[in-house]
């Protein structure tokens, strides 16, 4: 709830408009408690979305599988939802590893009436989270500075692979759909996140005004052909690869 309530706090300070919250129901289940979380995401005025039941990765699993998941999810965010909720987030961004498998779940989704919430700018800022701990347990504070500001170099560095991205796609910006995560070192780096991104030109929307842009009408219109990342479109059109964020080769070893 700290984290949480941190991350609220800071998103209201910094007037970002509703964010999407999506939702692993599993996680209410193996501890109830943290159904307050989701009320607390929902009481801020923020929506929710469907993440699947359980985080399952549809590359390893049958699309079957997959709808159940789905399906079973529905009855934590009818619970807590009062308002829209059909957008559906692809755990692990794992859009299915055969042709048939990405068209066969993506008709299960548009007959559901969801929309996806597409990735355009990420940069693993999950991965922080346990060498921040482990630092902070250890009290090393010169090694939380260096977690801290190789953070700050990551969401540059997503924020113009992106940009260069869509320029050599369009040869403009587009609105870019961002992930991120709920967690302490997220909680505690988002105030200087958010200042650093208006400091790079950066203002924000809403889920559904970004994928309002026509970039993104595979997401709005499931079966429609297409794709809905950057990466991908790249790799139709045959243009160079342009590498994203990289993770620190510490994180792994920091503060054991």
């Amino acid at each position: 709830m700290q984290v949480v309530t941190s991350i609220l706090n800071t998103l209201k300070a910094s007037h970002v408009p509703p964010v999407y919250g999506f939702v692993n129901g599993v996680r209410v289940e193996e501890d109830p408690d943290t159904i307050r979380v989701l009320d607390a995401w929902r009481d801020a005025g923020y929506p929710l979305g469907n993440h699947s039941w359980s985080h399952m990765n549809l590359n390893d699993n049958s699309v079957e599988a997959m709808e159940k998941d789905v399906l079973r999810n529905e009855t934590i965010l009818q619970k807590v939802n009062a308002g829209e909720w059909k957008w559906y987030r692809y755990p692990y961004l794992a859009e299915g590893n055969t042709p048939e498998k990405h068209a066969d779940f993506r008709r299960f989704l548009a007959e559901h009436h969801y929309r996806i919430a597409g990735v355009t700018m990420s940069f693993g800022d999950y991965a922080w989270n346990e060498p921040y701990a482990r630092c902070r347990t250890k009290g090393d504070a010169a090694a939380a500075k260096r977690l801290e500001d190789s953070y700050l170099q990551a969401a540059t560095q997503a924020l113009q692979a992106s940009r260069a991205r869509a320029k050599s796609l369009f040869g403009h910006d587009i609105p870019y759909v961002l992930l991120m995560h709920l967690g302490a070192f997220d909680a505690h780096m988002l105030p200087r996140l958010l200042e650093q991104y208006k400091s790079q030109g950066v203002t924000f929307l809403t889920l559904e005004q970004a994928e309002a842009d026509p970039f993104y009408v595979s997401d709005m219109t499931p079966q429609a052909p297409g794709t809905d990342t950057l990466e991908g479109a790249l790799a139709e059109k045959h243009l160079p690869w342009i590498a994203g964020a990289e993770l620190p080769a510490e994180l792994n070893s920091i503060c054991r």
